[in-house]
């Protein structure tokens, strides 16, 4: 599901946004750009490698209980995080970008008096809020996996021939 989203908006809707000729020409190198980085390789390829690396630990560990609650935790907290990172500061920050790029010149939105200002600032801190939300993700899957090597719950093996009692 996530990966899905992610290549719709980070690959789709943000690479569209950056990658046509005329727009390459004037946001290249501005935040527009590592928003679309950001959400298209940790969201699709980021998500889909979390995905492979479950898929394999299946197969691995047959026998072990899963937990859903850090998983649950880890998928929400990576996605909501990397919106927020993607919302609350670098499609901000890039749009102003490409306000002054138009406006001014591609030399002054890239210029430190430019990146200095007082709106850049606050805005490079709301990144925060996003950034400490994916670490509680990253975190949790962390926590999953290391309590799937270190002390996993197993399901009881069956036997051929018996059946299980309820309990």
């Amino acid at each position: 599901m996530a990966v899905a989203f992610w290549n719709l908006v980070g690959a789709g809707l943000f690479g569209f946004l950056i990658n046509p000729p005329l727009p390459l020409y004037y946001m290249q190198g501005l935040n527009l750009t590592p928003l679309h980085g950001h959400t298209a390789l940790f969201g699709v390829y980021g998500m889909l490698g979390i995905g492979l690396m479950l898929f394999c630990l299946r197969g691995m560990k047959p026998q072990a209980i899963w937990p859903e609650a850090p998983l649950r935790t880890a998928f929400w907290s990576l996605n909501i995080g990397l919106s927020g990172m993607a919302l609350f500061t670098l499609l901000p920050i890039g749009i102003l970008q490409l306000q002054a790029a138009i406006g001014e010149g591609y030399w002054y939105a890239r210029s430190a008096e430019f990146m200095q200002q007082p709106i850049i600032d606050m805005l490079v801190w709301m990144r925060v809020p996003g950034d400490t939300i994916f670490s509680v993700g990253a975190v949790a899957l962390a926590w999953f996996v290391a309590r799937l090597w270190i002390k996993p719950r197993t399901a009881p093996a069956k036997v051929e021939g018996t059946t299980e009692v309820a309990r």
